[in-house]
């Protein structure tokens, strides 16, 4: 028999002073803001107080543990194994919409209460995929009379940073209708290739006076999921973001910019998947449709069928396959991390989580959706795979 996986047993995010969030509190303390949470250990807010710019680089999807088997194979002559990276951890979940919103406020999972590509919206009556804003069935959520930044509420530590905050990111991203919600940016700069990303942080560091910049690259993460991430696609991929990064450190010699390159969450290859709506029974026992992410997963379960739906954990094909946490047992390990709740966090929050074990991933489709496979790179649970992510600290 397998033996069932504890959460007590899973790798957590280290709020204490090592993770993103810890990063970014760092960043804003350096650059004259407020924030509660405590800088990153190695990285001290006097270390960002005196560049003219200071760039917080994202690749998406690049975890510290795929970094070091591409350095070891030999890679990354151009950046990535020229300059020493310290390893962090993201937050929890360790997902794009979770992880890109605490980077983009400076807030916890607790406070800002995004956890997940899909989300949990029970005041609108819905399950949405929440950064493009739509529908499971890639409907717009509401119209566009609806007031995003004040639906969603988000804190931002990072708008008490005096002077221009800068986004830039690619293609429609930045003025995206979730993006817009922050209303905190004072410029956003949109690019479509790697050349034009050069341009753009070439343009910001040369631009007048001080300021801060969020830039975002998500086509590396678009790889992993389809390949896998020890494929061929994804390691042909970074070998250009290698190749990308030496261009732009380069560009931005002499600058007086601090050049901050991480990720917001790793990969890990998932070779057994599970579609719970094909488990006889589950589905009835849900109020509404699971949420979160494939290794991760929200259950809002019908008062009347707990025990139905705990006894199907119990059995194949959950059994030896996820940890199945309650909310308050969740809530009390701190894995979303510290501060004030965001008064959506219960709500949004299931009654259980289901934290998928490595190797496995969690299919949980909406009713018609096309058969459709998960692929083999995924992300979003409790392992060092997707919670370790590089920091690059480069003076330019």
């Amino acid at each position: 028999m397998t033996k069932p996986l504890r959460f007590t047993d899973l790798p957590r995010p280290n709020y204490a002073g090592g993770s993103l969030l810890n990063l970014m509190a760092s960043l804003i303390r350096g650059r004259g803001g407020r924030t509660p949470h405590r800088a990153l250990a190695g990285l001290p807010p006097a270390a960002l107080r005196n560049p003219r710019k200071v760039v917080v680089l994202l690749l998406d999807g690049l975890g510290a543990n795929q970094l070091h088997r591409f350095i070891l194979a030999g890679n990354g002559q151009h950046f990535l194994a020229r300059h020493p990276w310290q390893k962090i951890t993201t937050i929890c979940p360790a997902t794009t919409a979770a992880a890109v919103t605490t980077l983009a406020t400076g807030a916890s999972p607790t406070e800002h209460a995004i956890l997940g590509w899909h989300l949990h919206l029970p005041d609108l009556g819905m399950v949405g995929t929440i950064l493009p804003f739509v529908t499971r069935l890639d409907t717009p959520i509401a119209n566009e009379e609806f007031n995003i930044a004040d639906y969603l509420a988000l804190p931002s530590p990072l708008a008490t940073i005096p002077g221009r905050r800068v986004l830039i990111s690619q293609g429609y991203i930045p003025t995206s209708r979730t993006s817009l919600a922050q209303r905190w940016w004072t410029e956003r700069h949109s690019f479509n290739t790697l050349t034009g990303f050069i341009q753009k942080l070439r343009a910001f560091a040369c631009s007048r006076g001080r300021a801060v910049a969020y830039a975002y690259w998500p086509h590396y993460d678009s790889l992993c999921h389809e390949h896998g991430p020890m494929g061929k696609l994804p390691a042909k991929h970074l070998r250009e973001l290698d190749v990308f990064l030496g261009r732009l450190q380069r560009a931005l010699a002499g600058t007086d910019t601090l050049l901050l390159v991480t990720a917001d969450h790793g990969h890990m290859q998932t070779t057994t998947h599970i579609n719970l709506a094909q488990i006889p029974g589950l589905y009835d026992t849900q109020a509404i449709l699971p949420s979160g992410d494939a290794r991760m997963v929200q259950c809002f379960v019908r008062p009347n069928r707990v025990q139905d739906f705990l006894r199907l954990t119990r059995q194949a094909p959950l059994h030896g396959a996820v940890a199945c946490v309650p909310q308050a047992t969740l809530l009390r390990s701190g894995i979303l991390g510290p501060g004030r709740p965001h008064p959506a966090l219960l709500n949004r929050l299931g009654d259980y989580t289901l934290f998928a074990v490595p190797g496995h991933a969690l299919l949980y489709p909406p009713a018609q959706a096309k058969d459709k496979k998960l692929m083999p790179g995924n992300h979003g649970g409790l392992s060092a795979d997707e919670l370790d992510v590089p920091l690059f600290v480069v003076p330019c």
